[in-house]
C-alpha cells in the first residue's frame, strides 16, 4: 500500500470519490452534493473576483505593470500569492476530495490565520468573510466525515524538521510585519498589506505541518507549502529595496528550503530510511 492512504471508499475521480453515490444515505448524497456546490463556487468566485489579482503574479513582473504598482510591487503579488495559496487547499478538492484531508485542512487553518491576524491588528474582516464562510463550509461538509481528522500511516520526521526550521525565520516574519501594521503608519500600513504578509509568514507553515505529520495527501499539501516560499523568495531577490522583501540572503535562503522540503517530500514516497518516513505509532 502506498504511505498515503486513500480512505474510504473506493476512488471514481472528481467531487465523487467515494463507493457509489447510489450508496449513500439520503444526508450522504445531500452533503456530498453541497460539498460540491461550495468547492465550485469558491473556484468561481475567486476567478471573478481575484482573477485579475491572481494574473499579478505573472504580469507582475513585466516592466509597465511593475512600474504601475511602484512601491506596492512586491506586496501587491505576495498578497495575490498569500490568498491563492490559502485557497490552493479548496482548489484541489475538485479531484478525488478524500485523498486531499491536508490541503482541506490547510486552507481551513490559513483561512483562520487570516482572520485571527486581521482582527489582531483591528482591521475588518469584510473581505475575507465570504472566503472565511465558504472555507469552513467545505470543510464542515468535507466527505471524508469525522476521518478528516485521522491521520495516514506514517510521517516524515525530515520534513517535520525542515518546517521546524522554516518556523523560526518566518514566524519572526510575522510578527515584524504586525508590528509594522501596528506602528509604521507609512502607505503600506494605511492599505492593510502588512497584515497579510504577516499572514504568509504562517500559511505556508500550516500545510506544510499537515504534511509532515503524515495528513491524508500529505504530499500535495507539501507542495502547497513549497511553492509559495519559493516564489517569494525569488520576489525578495528580484525586489530587495521594496517593503517586505527578506533580501538577496533570506530570498535565496528560502528558495533552497522549498526546493530542499520538495525533494525530501518526494524522496520520503520511496526511500527506506526512517529519517525520511516512520509508521505512525499503533498502525502497521
Amino acid at each position: 500500500m502506498s504511505s498515503e492512504t486513500t480512505g474510504t471508499g473506493s476512488t471514481m475521480g472528481g467531487i465523487m470519490d467515494v463507493s457509489t453515490v447510489s450508496d449513500l444515505s439520503t444526508f450522504g448524497k445531500a452533503r456530498l452534493a453541497g460539498f460540491g456546490l461550495v468547492v465550485l463556487a469558491t473556484i468561481g468566485f475567486a476567478v471573478v473576483a481575484l482573477g485579475e489579482l491572481f494574473s499579478l503574479l505573472v504580469v507582475g513582473w513585466t516592466e509597465p505593470v511593475g512600474a504601475e504598482l511602484g512601491i506596492h510591487r512586491l506586496h501587491v503579488m505576495a498578497i495575490a500569492l498569500t490568498i491563492l495559496t490559502t485557497l490552493l487547499g479548496v482548489f484541489v478538492q475538485a479531484y478525488r476530495p478524500t485523498r486531499q484531508v491536508a490541503s482541506m485542512l490547510g486552507a481551513f487553518l490559513s483561512i483562520v490565520v487570516a482572520a485571527g491576524i486581521t482582527v489582531g491588528v483591528g482591521e475588518s474582516l469584510g473581505s475575507i468573510v465570504p472566503f472565511l464562510l465558504l472555507v469552513g463550509l467545505a470543510t464542515v461538509l468535507h466527505p471524508a466525515g469525522r476521518e478528516l481528522l485521522d491521520r495516514g500511516q506514517s510521517y516524515s520526521p525530515a520534513m517535520l524538521a525542515l518546517v521546524v526550521v522554516a518556523a523560526i525565520p518566518m514566524l519572526a516574519f510575522a510578527v515584524d510585519q504586525v508590528s509594522l501594521q501596528l506602528g509604521s503608519g507609512d502607505p503600506h500600513a494605511a492599505a492593510g498589506h502588512y497584515t497579510v504578509m504577516a499572514q504568509f509568514g504562517l500559511v505556508p507553515l500550516a500545510y506544510g505541518f499537515l504534511a509532515a505529520i503524515g495528513m491524508r495527501g500529505w504530499r500535495v499539501a507539501a507542495w502547497i507549502a513549497a511553492i509559495p516560499v519559493s516564489y517569494y523568495g525569488v520576489l525578495s531577490i528580484a525586489f530587495p529595496a521594496q517593503a517586505s522583501s527578506t533580501g538577496v540572503v533570506w530570498g535565496t535562503a528560502a528558495v533552497l528550503w522549498a526546493v530542499g522540503f520538495v525533494v525530501v517530500t518526494e524522496y520520503s514516497r520511496v526511500g527506506t530510511s526512517p529519517a525520511l518516513r516512520q509508521s505512525v505509532a499503533g498502525q502497521d
